[in-house]
């Protein structure tokens, strides 16, 4: 028996490991702060093109167009253990006076993916084939500005942060010296415990947790906010050995040192060792938040009449049973009640996604026959170039 235990428990570790580990990571930061440079470090190839990357919404009701584009990498880890890592890029981010509509549009996105799960759980057949989008993490990079945090970090991560896990994240920490990094960072994390920011803490039991777990966590609390540097470039500085690095007058900076830079740390962590933890705390803690609040939120009565069945237990222990307690009849009547609220609730709830799927598709729309006029447009203009051709070819 234990070998066919064993034998199945290969086999579905086989079947993960060419299906893969799928991770949403979302990376939020104002244009200039190195979101794509990022995210092809941490991918380690050229990832980021707006040219080819595929839009998700688009909000123009800002000064600055805001985008949601989405890139698919796999990446494989040194056990063989192959990583979908979809990342989600935000250019157009807090480039307008007025950015609140910019937080609207990332909560609006990872509503949506919450709203798509809690849809497919109330079915009564589910899809097999039904693709998880949640956003596992969020990194949200914050410019070397050497005074803590601007009203719009602390308003995003107040916003953002029941929803998602956020990463704070120094972004070209070379551009600051030693000292005064570590003073920002000190102020950053100031700031998060002033006003109560709700971030990816790295949260763990500590009763619970044994000695590696407590170290490591408490060493990537210590670390936070990471700092790091990025690069697209690549270095060969002898014997064969490549870097990814940045060059300087004096010479060249190995981003991936981690004497003076997070990043290898950080990702590591994103893509190593808590990778798991991030999906379990999505799903547990703040999917489970949202799928509650949505379920009973807008049904006040409901939680009234919970609040009833309680008191009426609690006299039936503590007083006469022939009071307290309910007859049959109003015992069913209530039970009926609360099915008629849960599936009212239900109904809101469907309706509500129904209205967000129909603005999600008029968006699609719109930017399809957007791209569809840029390619007429650029269509005239390589007809007219060939027609121009064409006419000097002849006069020649």
């Amino acid at each position: 028996m234990s070998s066919i235990i064993e034998a199945s428990s290969a086999l579905r570790k086989r079947k993960n490991l060419k299906r893969g580990i799928n991770f949403t990571l979302m990376v939020v930061g104002q244009s200039g702060s190195g979101r794509s440079t990022f995210i092809n470090s941490l991918c380690g190839q050229q990832v980021v093109d707006t040219s080819t990357t595929v839009m998700l919404h688009t909000d123009t009701s800002t000064e600055i167009e805001v985008q949601l584009r989405e890139e698919t990498v796999e990446l494989e880890d040194e056990e063989g253990v192959k990583i979908q890592l979809n990342i989600i890029d935000t250019p157009g981010f807090g480039d307008s006076l007025d950015n609140s509509s910019c937080f609207e549009l990332i909560s609006d996105y990872i509503r949506h993916q919450y709203d798509e799960i809690l849809l497919e759980e109330s079915r009564v057949r589910r899809n097999p084939r039904f693709k998880d989008g949640r956003v596992h993490c969020c990194i949200y990079l914050i410019t070397p500005t050497g005074h803590g945090l601007r009203e719009m970090d602390v308003e995003y991560m107040k916003q953002l942060g029941p929803l998602v896990n956020i990463i704070p994240v120094i972004s070209k920490a070379d551009s600051l010296t030693q000292e005064e990094l570590k003073l920002n960072k000190k102020m950053i994390m100031e700031d998060i415990d002033r006003y109560g920011l709700p971030i990816y803490n790295f949260p763990f039991d500590e009763q619970d947790a044994n000695d590696d777990d407590y170290e490591t966590n408490t060493y990537l609390r210590s670390l936070l906010p990471f700092s790091i540097i990025g690069s697209n470039d690549v270095f060969d500085i002898g014997d064969g050995t490549i870097i990814r690095g940045r060059q300087y007058p004096w010479g060249i900076l190995d981003v991936e040192d981690a004497d003076i830079s997070d990043f290898v740390i950080l990702r590591n962590t994103l893509l190593i060792s808590h990778l798991s933890d991030l999906k379990e705390f999505t799903h547990e803690i703040l999917y489970e938040r949202y799928r509650t609040e949505a379920l009973s939120g807008d049904t006040p009565n409901y939680s009234k009449k919970n609040s009833n069945h309680t008191n009426g237990r609690n006299a039936h222990h503590g007083g006469n049973s022939a009071i307290a307690s309910p007859s049959v009849p109003q015992a069913h009547e209530r039970g009926e009640n609360a099915k008629q609220d849960t599936y009212t609730a239900r109904e809101e709830q469907i309706k509500l996604e129904e209205e967000r799927l129909k603005a999600f598709e008029e968006r699609v729309q719109q930017e399809l026959l957007m791209k569809r006029k840029e390619l007429l447009e650029r269509e005239n203009e390589l007809r007219q170039i060939e027609q121009r051709l064409e006419k000097e070819h002849l006069s020649q």
